[in-house]
Formats: structure tokens, sequence, C-alpha cells
């Protein structure tokens, strides 16, 4: 989308508050910038920075950097990370990563009550990487902007909630075994950038093996996309045999550019300065999507979802431990 002259001040904004969190997070590591950006973002979205001409030029930092992001991601990860977890290590985050959406999307229905799309962008956000995923499936399923701003912050607050008690628990949990440490955070925290900042507060050793379990996950974004493209279909009840068209199922852009970087990256010996670069780029872009949310969340968008939906998130990050748990015991 074209940068209009009424943008550039909200933008700016965004600019200089992730910035500004990704050097508080150089001081407190444990939350990390992305969690910071949207708390921070949050806390000024209501008070300081709240005017109104700064809200089209937010709108688009939330939106769009993003999407550049994910599909740069596409050069951070490859196919040998399934070789390297092995036919254990893929089946864990297979069953893992599927059994998280059903429950998900059931409970959602049955147990909280929350709007279909809702419940697909906290499955989503859930099973593979946080607010990432909700970006990219939220275009997909025609999620409105309340409704992916409430799922982006009530997953990264159960991140948050994740990133302060595994290091304590998870050695409880599955013991002191730095591959069963890596799977349990790998297959649970949310984002990037959490399941690093977990494992770092385990030992050096947890961090490598949770990074490979979470880019199984990364891989697998495209997958869950094309899955929720076709919930979403579903859910509107397009019949083709009725004389209704089916509809078009369009994957957004950016998962195309995803797929195909990582491809390349597969098969292709790419420097090591293109793919650290990438993951920067895409890193700080993450920071800037979690700023803009907290910017554009308002205190009447989170009463209006309550404490039901952040009840919703806390269980289904319980659920996760539990599963993850279970399937160690079963397969490791």
């Amino acid at each position: 989308m074209k940068i209009k002259p009424t943008m550039i001040s909200g933008i700016i904004v965004t600019l200089i508050l992730s910035f500004i969190a990704k050097f508080i997070a150089n001081w407190i590591p444990i939350l990390g910038a992305e969690a910071i950006a949207m708390l921070l973002g949050i806390l000024l979205g209501n008070t300081f920075l709240k005017q109104d001409f700064l809200s089209l030029g937010i709108k688009w930092a939330e939106k769009y950097p993003i999407e550049i992001g994910i599909g740069l991601m596409g050069l951070t990860v490859t196919f040998k990370t399934i070789e390297k977890l092995g036919f254990n290590g893929l089946s864990f985050i297979l069953i893992q990563m599927t059994l998280t959406i059903l429950i998900v999307l059931w409970i959602g229905k049955h147990i909280f009550k929350v709007h279909n799309k809702s419940a697909m962008l906290m499955s989503a956000g859930n099973a593979v990487c946080g607010s990432s995923a909700i970006a990219s499936v939220a275009p997909t399923i025609k999620a409105t902007d309340d409704q992916r701003r409430t799922a982006v912050a009530t997953v990264s607050l159960t991140g948050i909630i994740l990133l302060l008690l595994l290091p304590i628990l998870g050695p409880q949990l599955v013991g002191k075994h730095d591959m069963l440490l890596g799977a349990l955070v790998g297959g649970v925290v949310q984002s990037v950038g959490q399941v690093v900042g977990t494992a770092s507060l385990i030992n050096p050793n947890v961090v490598a093996y949770a990074i490979l379990f979470k880019m199984l996950r990364v891989i697998l974004l495209t997958v869950v996309v094309l899955i929720f493209a076709k919930l979403a279909d579903k859910d509107e009840g397009m019949v083709g045999s009725e004389g209704h068209n089916f509809k078009k199922t369009t994957i957004p852009w950016f998962i195309i550019v995803f797929g195909i970087l990582l491809l390349i990256n597969s098969f292709f010996k790419l420097p090591n300065q293109l793919t650290i670069g990438a993951k920067e780029i895409s890193n700080f872009f993450g920071i800037i999507n979690l700023a803009g949310i907290g910017l554009n969340l308002k205190i009447d968008t989170i009463k209006k979802s309550g404490g039901n939906f952040l009840l919703y998130g806390l269980t289904t990050g319980t659920i996760q431990v539990i599963l993850a748990v279970i399937l160690i015991k079963i397969l490791f």
C-alpha cells in the first residue's frame, strides 16, 4: 500500500517506539523487544498517543512491514531442519500443532463462545508463531482488525507468562535433558523471540534445540494458512453445485514469497550475510508490528473481549504445555 503524507507522522511514531523497545530489551531481555513494544504501545496508545492524525500511519505500520518480514523468514529456515530433528521430532511437532489447532477451535466455539474467526486466529497464533501466524491467517479468513489485534495481544501475553514459567517448570515436567526441554519450549512458546528468551533462561544448549523445533513450526506456516483458508470458505457455506461460485482461495503474497525463499534456501547455498540480514529485518518488522498493534489496541476493545478472551488464552497455553509433556513422554 502506498504511503500517503497523512500517514508519515503515525509511521514515525511507531518506528520510534520500536527502536525504544529494542533498546529497552537490552536491559530487560527476559521480556523481549516484541512484548515491550506491545505493552508500551497499549500504554501510550491509550494516553499520550491517541490523536486521530496518527491513526492512519500507525495502522499502516501495524500491517505492512510484518508482511515483508514474514516473506523474509523463508530465508531463515530450510528443509534440513526436519532432518536434524528426525522422525520423532517431526512427529512431535505435527501432532502438537494439529491437536493445538483442533482443541483451541473446539474450546473457542463450545466453551468460550468466541467468534469462529477469533478462534481460528487464536489456534493459528498458538500453533505456529504468534503474531506472524495471525497476520498471515487474518486476511485469508477476512478477520476484522479488532479480532486480529485482540488475538495478537492475548497470544503475546500468554507467551510472556510461558516465558516466565517454563524455565522453572520445564525441568520438573520433562527432566533436565536439553533436547526434551528444547522440544517443550520450541513446541509451545509462540513467537521466535519468546522461544529464544525462554530457552536462554534454561541454558544455551536448550536454545539450539528450541530453535530447531520452532523453525519446523514456522516451515509449516504455509500449510496452516491453506487449511484456514479452506475452513473459512466452508464456514461461509459456499456451494458451487447450487449455482453459487466457489470463492477462490487467495493466499497472501508474502506467504508465497516465504515458500519460494524457503525452497531457494533449502536447495542453494546462500551467503550467511543474506540469511542473517533477513533474520534481523524480519525480527525488527515483528517489533514494529507489535508496537503498531499496541498503539491501536484501545482499552474499549480489551473491555469488549473481557476476561473471557484472556482466560481463553491462558487455557490454551496450559493445554499446549500438557499436550507437549504427554507427547514428549510418549515419543522420546
